[in-house]
């Protein structure tokens, strides 16, 4: 059974935020390719919610790689996926 993924403020605000540096860094062709990569992870992670690494400091949370420049923090609630942070790794805190 497939679950349903939620975004939190936080996450899709990590979200614009690559995304409006990429606007200004990359083409457009590279800006689709990580959309088209993160649809990729969010499939695998609502046919597979377990599918990615636990956090070693706090277990219920896993950790998906987009790329070598991109992750996400999510956590499994119920029949509910929900992504928690979404980060550039170039990105300062």
């Amino acid at each position: 059974m497939a679950y349903q993924v939620k975004w939190t403020i936080q996450a899709e605000q990590g979200l614009k935020l690559v995304l409006l540096y990429l606007e200004e860094n990359w083409t457009k062709t590279e800006i689709l390719q990580l959309e088209y990569r993160i649809k990729v992870v969010i499939e695998q992670i609502k046919l597979f919610p377990e599918l990615y690494p636990k956090s070693l400091q706090k277990p219920k949370f896993h950790k998906a790689i987009i790329d070598k420049n991109n992750f996400l923090i999510y956590q499994i609630n119920g029949q509910v996926i929900e992504v928690l942070i979404f980060k550039g790794t170039k990105q300062k805190d």
